[in-house]
């Protein structure tokens, strides 16, 4: 480098790269004549400066293909939901928690992250001996220690949360009223 050469001048000097249109590409094919004729001319050099072997291409294209479509088959559409749900039922088995929609609730004000930290919290308490309530005549269920934790750290979430626990099971109350009014 020379007095007057700057560093960037030196280094953008040294490559350029032109610019291909990704319509023009696939995967594991080469646009340009030139790029293939590059390709042949550094066989021999196979690995250095980032040249990778003609011959290789074509494999890893297929294996990427096959990893492809083995990711689609096992995503699909309805993933999110159905891990909420799988979410939901685990947490209802491991606290015995049998009003599920107020997990369903919890999960939708206070999203899956937060409401699995504040369960692992309730495994911890349990742990070390469990939680009595106010009085103290008897120790809290696991789900009554993840409400009671909700009611102190989050209590706007936990009023909206009993609030459509009540709403549902006013509900679901209503009908059972009315079959035995027509009676």
């Amino acid at each position: 480098m020379e007095n007057g050469e700057n560093i960037l001048d030196a280094i953008f000097e040294e490559e350029i790269l032109n610019d291909v249109e990704m319509v023009d590409v696939e995967e594991g094919e080469l646009v340009e004549q030139e790029q293939k004729q590059e390709q042949d001319d550094s066989r021999n050099v196979s690995g250095q400066n980032g040249v990778v072997e003609a011959d290789n291409t074509k494999p890893q294209s297929k294996n990427r293909r096959r990893k492809n479509k083995r990711n689609r088959r096992k995503g699909s559409g309805i993933n999110g939901a159905v891990d909420i749900n799988r979410f939901v039922i685990d947490v209802c088995r491991r606290l015995k928690e049998k009003k599920s929609y107020m997990v369903y609730t919890a999960v939708a004000c206070l999203g899956v992250s937060s409401l699995s930290d504040l369960i692992s919290e309730v495994d911890a308490i349990q742990s070390c001996g469990g939680q009595k309530t106010v009085d103290g005549s008897r120790f809290r269920t696991r789900g009554g220690v993840l409400w009671n934790i909700i009611k102190v750290r989050e209590p706007n979430a936990y009023k909206e949360i009993m609030k459509k626990a009540k709403e549902f099971e006013d509900r679901k109350k209503q009908p059972e009223a009315v079959q035995a009014a027509k009676c």
